[in-house]
C-alpha cells in the first residue's frame, strides 16, 4: 500500500512536488475566480478514502500487456500527459520501499478562439499490487495552485510517489496503478469569471509504476 506520508496521491506534500515547467504566458499566481467555483473545489476536498480494487492488480496478473508507465489522454480540449520513472536512490527493496517520480503536463488545446480554463481540483486513485482496494484522494488545485491556461498554454509539474509495497516479481514488475481526473472551469473573455459553477473533467489516463528490469 502507499505510504501514509504521501496521502496516496503523492502530490499533497509540497516537499515532494515541484513545478518543472509552465507556459511563459501562464500567470504565476492564480487570479480570483468566482465564489461558486471556489466553493465547488473546496467541497470536493476530502481525506483519503478507498474503493474496491481491480482484480488483476490484486492477483498480480496484470491484464494490460505490456503494462504502460505513461498515458496521453484528451478530454474536452484538455490534454493530460503523464510519464513515470523509478527513483532507486530513494528506494530500499529490503524494506519494501519503492519510490517513483511522475511528471504531468496539462495543456489547453482549445483553438485560439476557445476559452481559457482554470484547474480547480483533482481526484486520484492508486492501487498497489496485491491490495484489494484503491486509495482515493481529492482536493483543490494542483501543487497548491489553481492555474489558468489560455488556449495553447500548458502547466507541468513533477511529484514523487513513495510506495510501501511488496512486489510480486514472480508475476509482474508492476507495483502500482494510478488514474484520476482534474476538474476545471471555462472562463469568460476576462480570463477570471467562470462561465459555469459546475466543473468539467479532464481524465488522467491509467498508468503503472513499474520496477526497472
Amino acid at each position: 500500500r502507499p505510504g501514509d506520508d504521501d496521502d496516496d496521491d503523492d502530490e499533497d506534500d509540497a516537499v515532494k512536488t515541484s513545478v518543472v515547467a509552465s507556459s511563459s504566458a501562464a500567470p504565476a499566481s492564480t487570479p480570483p475566480a468566482a465564489t461558486d467555483a471556489k466553493t465547488t473545489a473546496a467541497a470536493a476536498s476530502s481525506p483519503a478514502s478507498s474503493l474496491p480494487g481491480e482484480p488483476d492488480m490484486t492477483s498480480g496478473n496484470v491484464a494490460i500487456v505490456p503494462p504502460n508507465d505513461s498515458s496521453d489522454t484528451l478530454t474536452s480540449d484538455v490534454r493530460v500527459v503523464v510519464t513515470s520513472s523509478y527513483r532507486p536512490e530513494r528506494s530500499d527493496s529490503s524494506t519494501d520501499k519503492h519510490c517513483f517520480a511522475y511528471n504531468v503536463r496539462i495543456t489547453n488545446e482549445a483553438t485560439s478562439s476557445g476559452s481559457s480554463i482554470q484547474l480547480v481540483s483533482r481526484r486520484f486513485e492508486i492501487q498497489t499490487v496485491g491490495s484489494t482496494t484503491k486509495d482515493v484522494v481529492q482536493g483543490p488545485g494542483v501543487t497548491g495552485r489553481q492555474p489558468v491556461l489560455r488556449p495553447g498554454e500548458s502547466f507541468e509539474y513533477t511529484s514523487t510517489a513513495p510506495l510501501s509495497v511488496r512486489p510480486m516479481l514472480d508475476r509482474t514488475k508492476v507495483v502500482a496503478r494510478m488514474s484520476g481526473e482534474y476538474n476545471f472551469v471555462k472562463l469568460a473573455d476576462d480570463g477570471k469569471t467562470p462561465l459555469s459553477s459546475s466543473p468539467l473533467k479532464a481524465e488522467l489516463g491509467s498508468f503503472h509504476f513499474i520496477l526497472p528490469q
